[in-house]
């Protein structure tokens, strides 16, 4: 036997000089996982994860050493798996662990009798230390944190371990691009290809507490299709059903919302996500109140049809590092892993299942024209029925506004069910190029046309627009979204005939409101804006009410109650409430008008009429008043007038995002803010 053979035949007796083999706990495509006791103390249990060197390719037998070398530098942390040997002989590598064997948390707390918050709580507060150890003090990203990779030390404690650091890396200065993780709970950024750091852990450490708090997956609660997961995970587009979030406190849901954020440079880190009131301020008392056994039950049932389906099975994207995507993780317990490839991902990114926009519609006429959108009439060619059509050229999208279509669409299915008050999208195409929101085609144009074109025009009818408004907007409140793009402009009707039944549009900047005051963008059109949203104070739905205090002010009078010639000024003029009722306009309305005008233009939200309260003032209720036939002709001049000057501020605009920047630094001048891309106004 030559040199390099006695060295081989060394190598191959040394594993077993070291370990006794005992059971096959897993196998996959290059490696088996056993348990094993050290021969110098038997009574120790190891996990021996044994490679064979004859079929893993040469660029996989790299990525063991690289995540033999991650784990040696985690080694010191005490909820990371830890990495007791390494052996390389000539036919199998060897990576002995320490042995978890009491199972992956949910399979753990899905057994459990009881369950409360601060359960929930105390698990978080552990994942959240790890990871702001291995982000910040070894700049590592694991990218594959989900459920089955936080391991219980035994069945008689719940010392919680992170393992599988297969995909982790080192943090360059230029950021990873890899496509790589687990569907359920990848990153958007990841999903997009884009460029990502340490937030991709921070969003699934987000869906890891939705669910644990929860019950379901934000995001594939109801789908196991990619192409649907993926969108919603674009578009950031969850909800916190009421039947499992009840018992929830609402700190829970504001970190929740602030880790699955879907730009990274707003999400919460590890860090800030241990100084969040939910781990700071709440008192330990209470979270134990808080029963959770409703969101045990329906975890139980996911996670059982999920691990059947293998719905949750890590999926490595990119080609390479076959070995990390076989069937079989470091120390996976699910079934066969999926194999994807960038093409895969991207079609189901982009490719549509069904025939393309233009195989099941036929463009007409061009009804509107934005900065990267226009909106056309179209025919089904199978019914001939007739639609208006979005079509937004997506080579001209910034990534944000990419996320901004896909969450419009999104909303205004989640309220398909108030047909009458509110736009149907009836049909979405995401193609390579072009997105194509299919919707009702409305052509009677907006409440601001409308009125414009009447020879007569009474306190009845902007009372029954007032109606159909405040309904309306009471459906989208009690369906948990703020519109927060409120104004006549984005108020249609069906058709020529009738003026009081309206249906509202322009859902670009509609949001889903989980908490109170969770909301923290700044959008809007200048003269509809609530106070609240240029001060930069976080909002909700409350907004709307301030917008539809304009309106109906409008709708009376002819002009809005903030008119200045310039933004900067008309901005301040919304902040300080600086508006009245001026005598020779408001002489003839009904006093139970103003009433309502008056509780809603308040600048403290929380003292602001909601649409309930609304709905029940004195000037809706039929009979209520005398000045119904009030003649308001003169406020249809008025509105002529001033046409152009309400058009130039009614334009929707978001401010450019500056933590750094005062709070009112967008006011200082004209050019502070930028026009959103136009998608939603070319509506």
């Amino acid at each position: 036997m030559n040199e390099q053979g006695d060295d081989d035949t060394q190598l191959v007796e040394k594993f077993g000089t070291l370990y006794t083999m005992k059971n096959k706990i897993a196998k996959g495509g290059f490696a088996t996982v056993w348990t094993a006791n050290p021969i110098s103390d038997i009574e120790k249990v190891y996990a021996v994860k044994v490679i064979d060197r004859n079929i893993v390719k040469e660029k996989d037998f790299k990525s063991v050493f690289r995540e033999v070398e991650i784990m040696k530098e985690l080694k010191e942390l005490p909820h990371v798996i830890t990495i007791v040997d390494f052996l390389v002989e000539p036919q199998n590598l060897y990576v002995v662990q320490s042995y978890a064997g009491g199972g992956d948390l949910f399979s753990r707390l899905t057994k459990r009798k009881q369950y409360t918050e601060k359960c929930a709580r105390d698990i978080a507060i552990i994942l959240f230390q790890t990871l702001d150890d291995i982000h910040t003090k070894y700049q590592i990203i694991h990218r594959d944190v989900k459920p089955e990779n936080l391991l219980l030390e035994d069945l008689t404690t719940e010392r919680i371990y992170f393992a599988d650091f297969g995909f982790a890396r080192k943090i360059t200065d230029k950021g990873l691009k890899t496509r790589c993780g687990t569907p359920a709970f990848v990153a958007p950024e990841i999903v997009l290809g884009r460029v990502y750091n340490q937030g991709v852990d921070m969003w699934s450490i987000g869906v890891i507490l939705f669910m644990m708090l929860g019950g379901y997956n934000p995001f594939s609660e109801r789908t196991e299709d990619l192409r649907t997961l993926f969108r919603k995970v674009r578009a950031g587009d969850f909800t916190f059903h009421q039947s499992q979030w009840k018992n929830v406190s609402p700190e829970a849901k504001c970190l929740i919302s602030r880790l699955l954020t879907v730009d990274p440079n707003y999400r919460h880190t590890a860090n800030q996500a241990l100084k969040s009131d939910w781990v700071q301020k709440i008192d330990a008392r209470t979270l134990i109140s808080n029963n959770l056994s409703d969101s045990l039950t329906v975890l139980k049932t996911f996670n059982g049809r999920l691990t059947l389906k293998g719905a949750i099975n890590a999926v490595r994207f990119a080609i390479g590092a076959n070995f990390w995507n076989n069937e079989c993780s470091t120390f996976s317990r699910g079934p066969t892993r999926l194999k994807m490839n960038d093409n895969a991902v991207n079609a189901a990114l982009i490719l549509p299942t069904k025939s393309k926009f233009h195989d099941e519609y036929e463009l007409l006429g061009k009804l509107r024209s934005g900065s990267c959108a226009t909106v056309h009439e179209c025919k089904h060619r199978g019914t001939g029925e007739t639609f208006a059509v979005k079509i937004v050229r997506r080579a001209k999208l910034r990534p944000s506004d990419d996320e901004l279509v896909l969450n419009e669409v999104s909303i205004m299915q989640s309220l398909s069910r108030y047909e009458k008050y509110v736009v149907q999208v009836l049909d979405f195409y995401e193609e390579e190029e072009f997105f194509y929101l299919v919707r009702d085609f409305m052509s009677g144009g907006n409440v601001f046309d409308r009125i414009l074109k009447k020879n007569k025009y009474t306190e009845e009818n902007a009372k029954e627009l007032t109606k159909s408004l405040l309904t309306a907007v009471q459906c989208m409140h009690e369906a948990g979204i703020a519109h927060r793009d409120l104004k006549p402009h984005n108020l249609l009707f069906r058709s020529e005939d009738g003026d009081s039944q309206i249906k509202v549009a322009g859902f670009g900047f509609a949001r889903r409101v989980h908490t109170p005051q969770s909301l923290t963008s700044r959008c809007g059109s200048p003269t509809f804006v609530a106070p609240e949203i240029l001060k930069n104070i976080p909002h909700d739905e409350s907004c709307d009410l301030w917008s539809v205090g304009v309106i109906i002010y409008l709708l009376l009078v002819g002009y809005p109650p903030f008119v200045k010639e310039t933004q900067v000024d008309l901005f301040k003029q919304i902040r300080t409430c600086d508006w009245k009722f001026y005598e020779k306009d408001w002489e003839f309305i009904s006093p139970d008008a103003r009433e309502l005008i008056e509780n809603l233009l308040v600048v403290d939200p929380e003292q602001r009429w909601t649409t309930g309260q609304s709905l029940k003032c004195s000037w809706l209720q039929d009979g209520a008043t005398e000045n119904n036939e009030v003649d308001l002709t003169s406020s249809i001049k008025s509105l002529r007038d001033r046409r152009a000057r309400l058009r130039q501020f009614s334009s929707p605009v978001q401010w450019q995002k500056d933590k750094s920047s005062p709070v009112d630094s967008s006011l200082q001048n004209n050019g502070s803010f930028s026009e959103r891309c136009d998608t939603a106004e070319a509506c």
